[in-house]
């Protein structure tokens, strides 16, 4: 039982209540004890000034009226006695009740000036009793004590300790019994939580809480495992289809070096004949090695590791250079290719990563930009950014498909020219620029041509 959470809350508010509970019993039982007997010793006081204005003094010596004892209600559960100043007793009113013990400690005490209280005996009942010392032309010449029955007080608070004892397990038993029903009711969405993880598993991430609780810590918890759950349903989905679109990537040039090998081999051939096989068989190759790359790259990305190795990189510098590679590339297919001098920017990236972006836009424009046309790369401060851009003259690209450009394999063949890249080299240049704490989008109008721009932190 231990075990259970519901349990263990239950019983530290269990421990917690007996502590508390005990504490707060205590605490009434005294405070109402300490004002009943403050009470009784006003309503004394009170009776002891009522005898005070009936005091006789004969030589000198303090007494009251004969039936000053009866003065006031109830005449058998209080009492009145007179002292002179040697401590004797000059009026006795409890004679009638059966007679009041003397403590003659108290009244030793009182005749130095202080005014004292203790209980006493009386028959059946327990009195209050208040010295107090009479006073005459400076000096004290007596002392006049004043008992009460406190009965009434010990009823009160004997029937507030039973309704303690009762009341203290009681409560208790109830508070435990309706802190394992809220607990209950409170961890219920947990075990949910916890049936809905036992269901889940790799092949089936479809399945959801969506439990409508409070914005509490509990909710909190079923929406936070709901919304976990979906991005590995989604992590999953693109890992699904990643190894998909790779598995059908590598087969492509793959079946085209069988094929090329088994056509080569069906019958004898030149020697030239061979070659060209083997320059076929060769571009192949090259494109297996560029794709492999391209995929270990995106593997280390995913695993977190690519080290960033931040310097200051003169922005404009690495662009120009970047461009010189290209330009006899794209010579070669019959395009311009050309800078666009912006403000002079310098950030902290990785170089070698940064050149790898740069150099992959301009070989994805190159690409897609029949003969003719041209290729533009600048760059620019913007607000509290630095930006690049790569800018075409292609086709362009259809709104369908802008948005999805930079995932891994996707390709808009009919809106790019149909050439047969693996469509791996824009998701390399999003996770560049993600991992430089940057961002990357595309413009693009069809039969106008794209402008991919890319965001970093300015420096």
């Amino acid at each position: 039982m231990l075990r259970s959470v519901r349990i263990r809350i239950t019983l530290w508010y269990v421990l917690l209540l007996i502590v508390v509970l005990a504490a707060f019993c205590v605490g009434v039982y005294l405070v109402m004890r300490q004002s009943l007997y403050s009470n009784l010793d006003d309503i004394i006081s009170n009776r002891a000034g009522t005898f005070q204005g009936l005091l006789e003094y004969e030589n000198g010596t303090p007494t009251l009226p004969d039936n000053a004892a009866s003065t006031g209600p109830d005449p058998e559960e209080r009492f009145v006695r007179v002292y002179d100043s040697s401590g004797e007793v000059t009026f006795d009113g409890s004679l009638g009740a059966g007679g009041a013990p003397v403590n003659s400690d108290e009244i030793t005490e009182a005749l130095k000036g202080d005014s004292r209280s203790w209980s006493v005996k009386l028959a059946d009942e327990t009195l209050r009793v208040r010295g107090f010392p009479i006073a005459k032309d400076g000096e004290t010449v007596g002392v006049l004590e004043v008992g009460v029955s406190q009965g009434d007080i010990e009823e009160t608070l004997r029937i507030l300790l039973v309704i303690m004892i009762v009341g203290y397990p009681l409560t208790l038993v109830i508070a435990s019994v309706g802190g394992v029903v809220l607990a209950g009711r409170v961890l219920s969405p947990i075990d949910d939580v916890t049936n809905m993880a036992r269901r889940i598993s790799a092949q089936d991430l479809s399945g959801r809480l969506n439990l409508d609780l409070p914005d509490d810590e509990v909710g909190r918890l079923a929406r936070t495992f709901d919304e976990m759950i979906a991005r590995l349903d989604e992590a999953f989905q693109r890992q699904r289809q990643f190894t998909a679109d790779a598995s059908h990537e590598l087969r492509t040039p793959l079946t085209v070096i069988k094929g090329q090998v088994e056509v080569a081999l069906s019958q004898p051939r030149e020697v030239e004949g061979y070659r060209e096989v083997l320059r076929s068989v060769n571009e192949e190759v090259d494109r297996l090695n560029r794709m492999v790359g391209s995929l270990l790259t995106l593997a280390r990305a995913d695993a977190g590791g690519v080290p960033i190795a931040s310097e200051w990189v003169d922005l404009g510098g690495l662009v120009s250079a970047a461009v010189e590679q290209v330009r006899p590339l794209a010579e070669q297919r019959g395009l311009r290719i050309q800078l666009e001098l912006g403000t002079a920017a310098t950030l902290a990236a990785d170089e070698d990563l940064l050149l790898q972006l740069v150099l992959n836009l301009l070989d994805n424009a190159i690409k897609y930009t029949p003969a003719g046309g041209s290729v533009t790369a600048g760059w620019g401060m913007a607000e509290n950014s630095t930006q690049l851009w790569v800018r075409d003259t292609g086709e362009g690209i259809a709104e369908e498909h802008l948005g999805r450009i930079f995932d891994r394999f996707y390709r808009a063949e009919s809106a790019r020219g149909g050439s047969g890249g693996a469509g791996l080299g824009l998701s390399i240049c999003r996770w560049i620029a993600e991992a430089h704490g940057g961002s990357i989008s595309a413009e693009s109008t069809v039969n106008e041509g794209t402008t991919i721009t890319v965001r970093l932190p300015a420096s």
